[in-house]
């Protein structure tokens, strides 16, 4: 979570910086110097190269007085966003390029033969989540009839939508992985998916009947609570999507989950 939000403040920052060079191509050249004097404010204009001040009316120079002072402003606003995106970047690196993981990687085979690994990589990671051994169990009642771009059959078109938009972003995923609850209870989660860039595990779950009113107190609201007793909660490591009545799920809703949660 704190990689996505470091990259959207970064998109962010790098927008807003462009606007300001944008505006400092075409401002006008010099600065403006301000003073204050029994209760008066007096504008001054400075050309570049030179000394010399020439007096400002606030009524008709008013737009060079404010293209000066949004002038500076965005000086020193861009100088400051470029060390904020330095920052950033830094911080990005990290995530990967010094993480502690990477120690052992590093070690001659002989030596790593002589200790024990810490911390594995996210490529390892990742290894041991898809090789992951599944629950004994029976299958969720109904139809798997619809077959998706990676091969598998899955019982709805939403399934099918979230599963094929999974296979285009190539997000490791899990179709109806068997999970047991606190309960004892064995539930089929629509997906159960993997970071690549954060090695963070979520479930999915899309709830595609919200217009019966049976389906949302036995079904929705009984998976969500179960899973909350496991400390699974929407936002944090479950993700929920619906549909139902008026309201259809697209491509572009589930394209916006992993946008948000898995990218």
């Amino acid at each position: 979570m704190l990689v996505k939000l470091l990259k959207e403040r970064k998109a962010y920052l790098t927008h807003l910086n462009s606007k300001c060079r944008s505006f400092l191509k075409k401002a006008p050249g010099g600065s403006l110097r301000i003073s204050s004097s029994h209760g008066c404010t007096y504008y001054y204009y400075r050309s570049e190269n030179s000394l010399k001040e020439t007096p400002l009316r606030k009524k008709e120079d008013l737009t060079l007085i404010q293209n000066l002072a949004r002038k500076d402003y965005y000086e020193n606003l861009s100088e400051e966003i470029e060390r904020e995106l330095f920052r950033i970047d830094s911080l990005l690196k990290i995530k990967e390029k010094e993480s502690i993981a990477n120690v052992f990687i590093k070690l001659h085979p002989a030596r790593q033969e002589l200790v024990k690994q810490v911390e594995p990589t996210l490529k390892q990671r990742l290894s041991l989540w898809i090789n992951m051994e599944e629950l004994q169990s029976e299958p969720e009642p109904g139809r798997y009839y619809i077959p998706t771009q990676r091969g598998e059959n899955v019982r709805s078109k939403n399934e099918y939508i979230i599963a094929n938009a999974l296979f285009k972003h190539g997000i490791p995923y899990k179709y109806e992985f068997p999970y047991k609850a606190v309960n004892g209870r064995i539930l089929h989660p629509d997906f159960y998916v993997f970071n690549r860039t954060t090695g963070q595990e979520f479930y999915w779950e899309h709830f595609g009947m919200m217009d019966n009113p049976e389906y949302v107190i036995n079904s929705m609201m009984y998976k969500i609570n179960l899973y909350k007793m496991d400390d699974i909660i929407i936002g944090k490591n479950l993700i929920a999507t619906f549909s139902g009545g008026k309201y259809e799920f697209s491509e572009s809703d589930a394209d916006q989950m992993i946008e948000t949660y898995l990218l």
